[in-house]
């Protein structure tokens, strides 16, 4: 068996590459919602006192 690879060209390559990007600001986007949810979690306030 031989892997064939497929050129693609024109606007199939645009349509795959917007899948693309679709797919990967997704992802981003529930990186960055687990990221502020670990880092609400660990929040604490701070009270700092004159002096």
């Amino acid at each position: 068996d031989q892997v064939r690879e497929r050129v693609i060209e024109g606007p199939e390559m645009i349509e795959v590459t917007n899948e693309k990007v679709v797919v990967t600001n997704e992802k981003l986007k529930e990186d960055r919602t687990r990221q502020k949810s670990y880092a609400d979690k660990h929040r604490r306030s701070l009270e700092f006192q004159p002096g």
